[in-house]
This record gives structure tokens, C-alpha cells and sequence, in this order.
């Protein structure tokens, strides 16, 4: 396709995203990107078209092998590197009976190592926290982002976790077996900190 032909369906796909028709601006540029996979323009595009925060991070990967020295995809990655962290702090996080991966996550290494960097500094937190109260409360958002790494790549994480993440996540089940043996059998708490220990003992398995 000729240079004509691309900013034809750019300006096309950029008027249909104005006018908040999203999905005929998807379907534009998605041909678009299997005719010209290393146009980045369409690229970044694309990547508004979808409200899934993955979906636009896949985009803009895509935008950046195009252009690897590009300054302006560089910072909208680190932008969007910033909205999946604060997403994954502010969802709840579920208690699953064992690490596992969900087949519709797809393998992603680069946002594993986000949100393992993340967790990084919560591990810190961890290590230097004197009281199990404290040791806990950082240890739930530590295990919520080794969840969400896991399932975007889970030998990477798996490795970080008995290297890098290993003291910190033993310290945050320690404490919480601490806090267990200080509650009579009967209390409440008891089978929520029993549920939040073994989520931690998962990453050992």
C-alpha cells in the first residue's frame, strides 16, 4: 500500500475514534497493520481503540519494535506500565486454591517484570517491617503482584521468587503463622490469615 493509501486510513481511523466509534477505527487499522506490520502509527492507534489496558500494551509493543527509539511510544508505555500497576493494586485479590495460569491470559515476560519490579519494592517493605501486623498488610499487595506476574509468565516469576523474592515472601508467612498462633482456633481471622498463608505457600510448590 502506498504512503497515500496508509494516511488515508489513518485520518480514517482517527475520525471514527473522534466520533467515539471505536470499533470501525479497530477494524480499519487492524487491516492496516496486517498490510504494514511495522507501521507504527497505526500501531499507537490501535492501541486507543481497546479500554483492556493488555490489549493496548500489545499495541504499543508492536508500535515499538517498528520504532525502538521512538520517545513518544517510549513514554506512552511507561504511562501505561503505570495504569496496569495502579489496576493491580486496586483490584481485590482473590484467593485461589493454587498458582495457576488462566488460558485466556496470553504469555507477556514484559508485564510479569513490571509488576515484579514492583513487587521488588514491597519486598523491601517486608524485610525492613518490625511488627507481623505490618509484615502482612505489605505481604497481601506482595502476593496480589506475584499473582498477576505469574499469569503473564510464570517460569519468570517462579525464578524471582526463590531468588530475588524468596526472604521476603518467607518473612510474610512466618508472620502470618505468628499472627495465626496468637488467635484462639475460634476466631475470625483465623481462616482468612489460613487462606492468605497458603496463597504465599503456593509459590513454593
Amino acid at each position: 500500500m502506498g504512503i497515500e493509501g496508509e494516511h488515508d486510513l489513518l485520518t480514517l481511523a482517527q475520525r471514527a475514534l473522534q466520533d467515539h466509534r471505536a470499533e470501525e477505527a479497530q477494524g480499519i487499522l487492524v487491516n492496516l497493520v496486517v498490510r504494514e506490520p511495522r507501521n507504527e502509527d497505526a500501531w499507537v492507534l490501535l492501541a486507543q481503540t481497546f479500554s483492556d489496558l493488555e490489549r493496548r500494551m500489545e499495541c504499543l509493543q508492536q508500535a515499538r519494535q517498528a520504532n525502538p527509539f521512538s520517545s513518544v511510544i517510549a513514554d506512552a508505555i511507561q504511562q501505561l506500565k503505570i495504569e496496569l500497576l495502579n489496576a493491580a493494586f486496586g483490584t481485590p485479590p482473590a484467593a485461589p486454591s493454587a498458582v495457576s495460569t488462566p488460558d485466556s491470559v496470553s504469555s507477556n515476560p514484559e508485564l510479569a517484570q513490571t509488576l515484579l519490579d514492583s513487587a521488588n519494592s514491597l519486598a523491601q517493605a517486608i524485610l525492613m517491617a518490625t511488627e507481623p501486623i505490618a509484615t502482612r498488610n505489605f505481604g497481601l499487595e506482595f502476593v496480589h503482584l506475584l499473582e498477576r506476574a505469574h499469569t503473564y509468565d510464570a517460569t519468570l516469576t517462579r525464578r524471582w521468587v526463590n531468588t530475588a523474592g524468596r526472604a521476603a515472601l518467607v518473612k510474610y508467612e512466618r508472620a502470618i503463622t505468628q499472627l495465626l498462633t496468637n488467635l484462639p482456633q475460634n476466631d475470625a481471622q483465623v481462616a482468612t490469615l489460613r487462606a492468605q498463608r497458603q496463597r504465599a505457600l503456593d509459590f513454593f510448590k
